[in-house]
């Protein structure tokens, strides 16, 4: 009997993947994670603030031994405030040096002293997406705010500043100064009549720009309620009367709410503007007054930061007003008192600017560059900073494994001339949380038994932010084949 093998050859597949009850569809999973957290800035301007004028508040407030929220801020520094000529500047020039980074000459609004137009933070965040907001007390066109958004040779010019505030499309502008903002001959809502020789009506162009126009506290609130992305709020003709409604605090908390819409992030600047004036006049009653509704201004964004990871605080002023002096000795001057009923005494020296160096004290992402003696340009670099280099938090490693396999993960902190972090948090599905070193580099292994799609989360803690990287990967088993031979008898 004659038997004949015939070989052949069976493609069998086995052990396909088999995903555990957790698992779902595994997602495309970049090489590289990088994760950068929204930019916040939140710049307060006290206008004409210099130490003494935050003293006399706390004192009046709190007592020696009390703070106010503005010296809660944990890192301090003083500013330089000259104008580019090193004369004692105005608000016009001041508000320029932050917001641009370049010093100017006195009356000049977001120009160079030949008048060649300077890019504004303000402008900057725009250009990443971020929303931008300006509150004041006082006007809107006035020389602080309109540095931000506008260029012209003159403060004065509030007709042009006005304009140029709305053609900028600045999502929040709550402040006085209605009558900048209406024809001649025309009223608002408020009693004097607009200052436009233009016959334009700037607040019907801003309602037909998708505005919402509000005018008093009821209406802002409205506005906050129904989500309006864009807000033009004008409480007075001119600066806001006294007691001030709404009180900067109020506006400040509306402007936040309406701001932190924005997923990006936001700028937004507070100015007290009032205590400049009561400071003009020598009023230290008024002065402690409009500087304590500053405060409470810092307090309301203080409460926003605190419930709100990577936000820079900074607390500032554009330079001081009057030479006020302060004494615990009955020196003839303005008596207050203390709440134990310590007495102390104001005296002025001027009712004009000084050049006396001013504090700034700030808070979250590069809060740290303000610490020691700076220019004033030196709040733009700090702001500047933040919108340029944010730190970040980038997490590579592998995207697919099979079960059982030892995979690591690396993490890379960015810029390394940052706070680095103490320590990472690595976090992932089925894992015990593990804590690892901090600097600007780390790594740390996992292992999981089965397959399925996983994730692994990282959290870095700074003093100033905190950052989230996350990553997927997914584990599946191999594909083998198998070569069987058939055997074929043939004919005997």
């Amino acid at each position: 009997m004659k038997v004949i093998l015939r070989i052949g050859v069976l493609l069998v597949l086995c052990l396909a993947p088999v995903f555990p009850a957790h698992a779902g569809k595994a997602p495309e999973v970049p090489l590289t994670t990088v994760t950068a957290a929204p930019v916040r800035i939140l710049l307060f301007i006290g206008d004409g603030m210099g130490t003494a004028q935050r003293t006399a508040a706390q004192w009046a407030a709190v007592g020696i031994n009390g703070r106010l929220a503005m010296d809660t801020l944990p890192i301090n520094g003083w500013l330089r405030t000259s104008n580019i000529l090193g004369e004692v500047t105005d608000s016009a020039a001041a508000a320029t040096a932050m917001a641009t980074g370049a010093k100017t000459t006195n009356g000049k609004i977001g120009q160079a002293p030949d008048g060649t137009p300077l890019s504004t933070i303000l402008e900057q965040a725009q250009a990443r997406g971020l929303a931008v907001g300006l509150v004041t007390n006082t006007p809107m066109a006035h020389a602080t705010p309109a540095a931000f958004a506008a260029h012209t040779g003159s403060r004065y010019a509030m007709a042009e500043i006005a304009q140029q505030l709305l053609a900028a499309r600045v999502d929040v502008l709550l402040a006085g100064g209605e009558n900048a903002f209406l024809p001649q001959g025309a009223t608002g809502h408020y009693p004097e009549p607009g200052t436009r020789t233009d016959g334009r009506d700037l607040i019907a162009e801003a309602v037909q720009a998708d505005y919402t126009y509000v005018w008093d506290a009821v209406g802002l609130q409205a506005a906050v309620s129904v989500g309006a992305p864009r807000v033009l709020g004008l409480f007075a003709d001119e600066g806001l009367p006294r007691p001030h409604v709404p009180t900067l605090a109020a506006l400040t908390e509306h402007a936040l709410a309406i701001l932190s819409n924005r997923p990006e992030g936001f700028f937004l600047m507070v100015e007290g503007g009032q205590i400049d004036w009561a400071c003009h006049a020598n009023d230290a009653a008024l002065t402690i007054a409009d500087t304590l509704a500053f405060d409470a201004a810092v307090a309301a964004g203080l409460r926003y930061a605190a419930g709100t990871e990577n936000t820079l605080v900074i607390v500032t002023s554009d330079h001081e007003t009057g030479g006020m002096l302060l004494s615990l000795s009955n020196n003839g001057g303005q008596a207050f008192t203390m709440p134990d009923g310590t007495p102390f005494y104001v005296t002025w020296t001027t009712d004009d600017h000084t050049d006396a160096n001013v504090l700034v004290n700030a808070q979250g992402p590069w809060s740290s560059l303000a610490a020691g003696i700076h220019e004033n340009t030196h709040i733009y670099t700090l702001m500047a900073a933040v919108l340029t280099t944010p730190p970040t938090l980038i997490l590579d490693g592998p995207a697919l494994a099979y079960p059982g396999e030892n995979l690591t993960f690396e993490l890379h902190f960015e810029p390394a001339t940052a706070i680095l972090p103490t320590s990472y948090l690595w976090t992932a599905t089925g894992q015990t949380p593990l804590t690892t070193s901090g600097g600007a580099y780390s790594t740390a292994s996992f292992t999981w038994p089965l397959t399925g799609t996983y994730t692994l989360t990282v959290t870095a803690q700074t003093p100033e932010v905190t950052l989230t990287a996350r990553r997927f990967l997914m584990l599946r088993y191999h594909w083998h084949t198998l070569y069987l031979p058939l055997i074929q008898k043939g004919p005997s």
